[in-house]
């Protein structure tokens, strides 16, 4: 009874609040905002690229999409009905090639030590009983060295701003005899550590944890529009100064990457069950000894850091399909209306982009942030 009642207190597990949310954006306005959320430089440098991983509560699926294009076999789950057929419609009249399902997190339909990664992007936050459940259930179905990359929203200067507020306020309503209204739940706020620990109480190594996305807490301030960071203002300043410094930890977002540790693995980089655990204490992912030799290992030593390559760019209008040559390939391409560059530095054709050794590299030299505010649909 008494968790029938708190559930009916939540809303942020409410499958029909999700689907009316969705329902006013499209998988198009969702991609093109690229860096509003800044965590793409994390996922992009540590997702698998050998066997199956899937993005646990994936919405509009931004995130399926654009690693499907780097020909990383992913697959989006979400409980919404409606945006799953919606996503599946839009897809097949884009020709794009993804995988979208209906599923619950808390019991997914994937055999157990079946999944080489697991994404879950600001979605345990919303489970009024605490992630626990849903941590549980993400360590079941990864295989040994499996990669989980988890994010919620940490407490940034702006939320801790509204905490106190809220908090003062209804202090002087009480002290008035006036009623204090109980809003519903929607989400936690989970600091880095907070998170690190609910994720190591689950049985996953942590190998890379921290604050992350500073742009996106001056974004809040200024009511999720550029107004606070736009080039030449305090926050673009900072943000871009600081996201990888000490002074992060009042960033928006909690960030970890964590590992499903055993004395054999699946070796990052060729997929094989051939890894030791000895490897974690010099690599954030599981490396085997014929694979430490390759160059793309040293991207993932503990003296590597996710960063993007250059300053945000705030904003800037669509770019349609335009010619250009391939850097790696040198043959004339052309780029795609809702990709764009693939928010690359670097110039890039679709086939190279498909090859893993191609896209490690351009994930962890060449990300160049880019932040556009969100288009509802009948924007």
């Amino acid at each position: 009874m008494t968790g029938n009642i708190r559930m009916a207190e939540s809303i942020g597990q409410d499958e029909n609040v999700w689907s009316d949310e969705w329902d006013q954006l499209t998988p198009e306005s969702e991609i093109r905002m690229w860096d509003f959320y800044g965590l793409r430089h994390w996922i992009a440098k540590f997702i698998p690229r050998k066997g199956k991983t899937i993005e646990a509560g994936c919405g509009l699926g931004r995130y399926v999409f654009y690693f499907s294009e780097m020909g990383i076999n992913i697959e989006g789950v979400d409980f919404s009905q409606p945006t799953i057929d919606y996503l599946n419609e839009w897809k097949l009249k884009n020709r794009y090639d993804a995988v979208f399902k209906k599923g619950n997190i808390l019991n997914l339909e994937y055999p157990d030590n079946s999944l080489s990664g697991y994404i879950s992007l600001g979605v345990i936050e919303h489970f009024i009983e605490g992630p626990q459940n849903a941590l549980a259930e993400a360590y079941r179905v990864l295989r040994p060295g499996g990669i989980a990359i988890i994010s919620t929203p940490s407490v940034s200067f702006y939320i801790l701003y509204q905490k106190i507020r809220k908090k003062v306020k209804n202090i002087v309503k009480r002290t008035l005899f006036r009623k204090v209204i109980t809003e519903k739940f929607y989400q936690y706020w989970y600091r880095p550590g907070k998170l690190k620990k609910f994720i190591e109480g689950s049985g996953l190594h942590i190998t890379r944890y921290g604050s992350a996305d500073l742009l996106f807490a001056f974004c809040e301030a200024g009511n999720y529009t550029e107004k606070y960071i736009k080039e030449g203002t305090f926050g673009y300043k900072f943000s871009n100064k600081h996201e990888n410094g000490i002074l992060n930890f009042i960033g928006a977002q909690s960030i970890t990457v964590s590992v499903k540790a055993a004395e054999k693995m699946f070796c990052f980089f060729c997929g094989e069950l051939k890894s030791n655990q000895e490897s974690l204490s010099r690599f954030d992912v599981p490396v085997c000894s014929e694979c430490e030799c390759r160059d793309e290992s040293k991207y993932y030593k503990k003296d590597s850091v996710a960063r993007y390559c250059a300053p945000y760019i705030i904003n800037p209008p669509v770019k349609k399909g335009e010619k250009f040559i391939c850097n790696f390939c040198g043959k004339d391409s052309e780029s795609s209306d809702i990709f764009e560059d693939y928010g690359f530095e670097k110039k890039v054709c679709s086939a190279c982009l498909k090859i893993p050794e191609i896209n490690i590299k351009l994930s962890n030299e060449s990300v160049k942030p880019v932040w556009r505010k969100r288009m509802e649909r009948n924007a």
